[in-house]
């Protein structure tokens, strides 16, 4: 009979409002951060941000607070784009989101080979902008024309960060949505017709959509949060139903979605292997600091291997101090260092 492990406590953890504030990192970060290294308490980063690989991205949350990283206790918001490359890593896919090269060579490091951007479609097809003339500079810098667009069919859009020409990217996608089967400057026959699944939208092969970060909001050094990758969809629901009165079709990862919570705690479980293989993760403290995104995903999901996820609020980001919050917490802490302190006490009484 195989021994029973001891039980541990892990940490996740969210960045932006949690660690840092924008480039800046926030009061007891850094120690908290320590604290865990030293009493050898696993520990990830479970981010909604993006645009950069797991290691360009870990190494500059490194450097931020003055630590270092392994790239294993990574998960970003498209990170699991990964499990996509097997069915569209040899096809055309549309990136969205970053700015100049940036999301193209990410796709590049996931194993996309071919890889479209905004700028490109804005390069091939001349007026497809309306309003060009404030962004143009940029896209003529970083985007290429691709004639064969014309006869290349689009087979997925994915957004990888916040976009940051919408004008562009809501015509683009738009556009491709109500394509023949995803190629430029078509428009399918069958939109509209009755007689069809869905009015006939979305039923002659157009892309599938993806987006990776459901944040409406997230923190930044100014002083109300900004605009993320989830009010890019939501704009862009809107729009697509009032151009065709159906709702809009897509698949999202980011936290809260389940998807990404499975991929957190699979990273997690083997990431605390390594540090010691006698013990098995029995609690995991999500520490964030938006209740919409990182407090509902801890509290909903719903573990495969008997590990309890518990989330903590920190009123350092998002949330207003004071307010109630949409999804209740297990705990409120004034920082992260607060709630590291509070999790370690109480995750060794729940423990032993």
């Amino acid at each position: 009979m195989a021994p029973v492990k001891e039980r541990s406590v892990a940490f996740a953890f969210d960045i932006d409002g949690v660690l840092v504030k924008g480039k800046k990192p926030l009061p007891g970060a850094s120690d908290a951060i320590r604290l865990l290294q030293r009493k050898n308490v696993p520990f990830m980063f479970l981010t909604n941000g993006g645009g950069h690989t797991e290691e360009a991205h870990v190494n500059r949350v490194g450097q931020r607070l003055g630590l270092t990283f392994s790239p294993k206790q990574f998960v970003q918001s498209h990170t699991p784009y990964f499990d996509l490359v097997p069915e569209y890593g040899d096809k055309t896919i549309l990136v969205l989101g970053g700015h100049g090269q940036q999301i193209r060579g990410v796709a590049h490091a996931y194993g996309f080979k071919n890889v479209v951007t905004s700028s490109d479609i804005m390069a091939t097809c001349k007026h497809i902008h309306a309003f060009p003339e404030i962004t143009r500079a940029h896209h003529d810098e970083h985007g290429s024309e691709r004639p064969e667009l014309r006869t290349t069919p689009i087979s997925a859009i994915l957004c990888w960060s916040s976009p940051r020409d919408w004008y562009l990217d809501l015509q683009v996608v738009q556009d491709l949505l109500l394509s023949s089967g995803g190629l430029l400057g078509t428009v399918s026959s069958k939109n509209g017709d009755v007689s069809l699944p869905n009015n006939g939208y979305l039923q002659d092969d157009q892309p599938k959509l993806f987006f990776c970060n459901p944040d409406f909001e997230w923190c930044t050094e100014h002083e109300q949060p900004r605009l993320a990758q989830g009010a890019f969809k939501e704009a862009l629901g809107a729009l697509w139903k009032t151009k065709t009165g159906t709702d809009l079709e897509y698949t999202r990862f980011g936290k809260p979605t389940e998807a990404t919570y499975v991929y957190a705690e699979r990273i997690l479980r083997e990431y605390g292997k390594s540090l010691d293989s006698s013990k098995e993760i029995g609690t995991v403290y999500m520490i964030g600091d938006n209740p919409e995104s990182d407090i509902a995903g801890a509290n909903a999901f719903q573990s495969q291997h008997g590990i309890e996820w518990r989330s903590i609020l920190v009123e350092t980001g998002v949330y207003v101090p004071g307010s109630v919050p949409k999804h209740k917490p297990y705990h409120t802490a004034k920082n992260v260092m607060e709630a590291v302190e509070w999790a370690l006490e109480k995750g060794a009484a729940v423990l032993n």
